[in-house]
């Protein structure tokens, strides 16, 4: 099964789970359960996959 992902999202300085889900308009865990990684793992260079339809 082919996987769609609306945005790919590099983390930035600064960056953490609630401000990247605030930005896209997604939950935090929506953002988690899609890319299958806690919050520890979001750090500045991390790519992270935005499904907007989760």
């Amino acid at each position: 099964m082919k996987k769609e992902y609306n945005q790919i999202y590099i983390v930035k300085e600064g960056d953490n789970l609630e401000k990247i889900a605030e930005k896209y308009k997604v939950s935090p865990l929506s953002i988690l359960i899609t890319n299958n990684i806690t919050p520890k793992m979001i750090k500045k260079g991390k790519v992270i996959f935005i499904k907007n339809n989760f």
